[in-house]
C-alpha cells in the first residue's frame, strides 16, 4: 500500500510501533488495509488463547462494519481511525458495565490530547456516541462505540472495544444518517485542519493504558464520563427496541454507576434503561 492514498496519509505502523513498545495496550498491533469489520477480526483473534489482551486490530478502511443494533459503520480508505482492542480477564474492570465509560473517557481524552480546542465542545451521547457541540440539540456525531462479549461457562472470556471516529472525511465523505439522529461530522471539518491519525492512535492507547492500570480508580472514570455527557437534563425520546418496538418521551436526569440512564417521562414516572435495549433522540 503506498504511504498515500487520495492524498490521505495510511497509518505509521513503524512509528506506532516505537510509541507503544513498552506498551500494555498497542504492544501488539494487527494492521489491515481493507477489511469488512475490524470486530470480526478481533473476534477470530480472541478465541485464540495465545492472543494477548492489549491486541489492537486497526485498518485503513471498512466496507461493512458493525455498530450498535446492528447499524453499519463505512469509512473510506485512509480517513478514519478504526480500532478494535482486545481486553481478557487481567484488564477487564470487575464490573463489566464500566467498558463503555472507559472507552468514552479514552476516546475524549485522546482526542481532546491531539486538538485541544475541542475541549468544551466534545462529548458523548448516551450510550455509545461521541459528539462534538454546545449541548444535545447542536450534537454532530464524529464517531461511536461498540463493546461485545465472550462468555465461556457463564464467566467471560474476553470483551471486544470497537471505537470507529472519523477523522479527516470531507462532508460528502460522510455517510447519510436519519434525521432523527445527530448529524454526521469529521474532526477536520470540526477543526478546519486535517489530524495525524497516527498520533491518534497512539494517543487512544496510551489513554486505555491509564484505565486499565491497577491503580486507576473506577469511581473517578464514572464520573468523568458522566460529566462528558450531553444527554443529561435534555429532553429525550425513548425508543424501546424489542418484539415490539414502543417509545415515550420525557427527560434524562441521571446515569447509574452501571451505565444505565435514568428518564423521568412526561407523566412523572422513573425509568432505568440499559443501553442494550434502547436508543435515545430529541423530541
Amino acid at each position: 500500500m503506498n504511504a498515500s492514498t487520495n492524498h490521505h496519509t495510511i497509518l505509521d505502523i513503524t512509528r506506532i510501533a516505537i510509541n507503544l513498545r513498552q506498551a500494555v495496550i498497542g504492544h501488539a498491533l494487527d494492521y489491515h488495509g481493507t477489511v469488512a469489520s475490524t470486530m470480526q477480526i478481533a473476534h477470530q483473534l480472541a478465541a485464540d488463547p495465545a492472543t494477548r489482551s492489549g491486541t489492537v486490530v486497526v485498518a485503513e478502511e471498512q466496507t461493512a462494519g458493525q455498530g450498535r443494533l446492528q447499524r453499519q459503520w463505512h469509512a473510506p480508505m485512509a480517513q478514519a481511525l478504526l480500532v478494535s482492542l482486545i481486553l481478557k480477564e487481567e484488564h477487564l474492570p470487575a464490573n463489566l458495565a464500566q467498558l463503555p465509560m472507559m472507552a468514552g473517557v479514552a476516546t475524549v481524552r485522546a482526542i481532546v490530547a491531539l486538538a485541544p480546542e475541542l475541549i468544551e465542545d466534545i462529548g458523548l451521547k448516551w450510550p455509545n456516541d461521541i459528539v462534538v457541540g454546545e449541548d444535545l440539540a447542536h450534537a454532530r456525531k464524529v464517531g461511536g462505540i461498540l463493546i461485545e462479549t465472550s462468555f465461556v461457562r457463564d464467566q467471560v472470556d474476553y470483551a471486544i472495544v470497537g471505537i470507529g471516529i472519523n477523522v479527516n472525511q470531507a462532508a460528502d465523505a460522510l455517510p447519510d444518517v436519519p434525521a432523527s439522529a445527530p448529524p454526521p461530522t469529521s474532526l477536520r471539518l470540526e477543526m478546519g485542519r486535517m489530524l495525524d491519525r497516527t498520533a491518534l492512535l497512539v494517543a487512544l492507547c496510551q489513554a486505555w493504558e491509564k484505565l486499565v492500570a491497577p491503580q486507576a480508580a473506577t469511581h473517578d472514570i464514572y464520573h468523568e464520563w458522566r460529566s462528558l455527557l450531553l444527554t443529561l437534563g435534555q429532553p429525550v425520546t425513548v425508543i424501546m427496541h424489542g418484539d415490539s418496538e414502543r417509545s415515550f418521551t420525557g427527560v434524562a436526569v441521571d446515569v447509574t454507576a452501571d451505565g444505565a440512564l435514568v428518564v423521568v417521562d412526561d407523566a412523572g414516572h422513573s425509568h432505568r434503561l440499559d443501553a442494550g435495549d434502547v436508543s435515545t433522540r430529541l423530541p
